[in-house]
């Protein structure tokens, strides 16, 4: 005897549809071990990384035009 098992083509399709999504998982998932989940090649070098407690401090200057008979002055 043998047997046939009937699958239902929606539900076959989101059978191909998941399976899809976990071997893209799997791929992303590898190449982030392999790739140090930065976009680096591990089989470069590169400059070491320069911490952002070490960069100077942005500094924001302001310059505005008027007289100074402006309302601002007035108090």
């Amino acid at each position: 005897m043998e047997f046939y098992l009937e699958i239902d083509p929606v539900t076959l399709n989101l059978i191909i549809l998941v399976a899809s999504y976990v071997i893209l998982l799997l791929v992303f998932l590898i190449s982030c071990v392999l790739y140090d989940c930065r976009g680096k090649d591990p089989s470069k070098e590169y400059a070491p990384e320069v911490p952002a407690d070490t960069q100077p401090p942005i500094r924001l200057v302001v310059m505005q035009q008027g007289s100074p008979n402006t309302r601002w002055a007035k108090g």
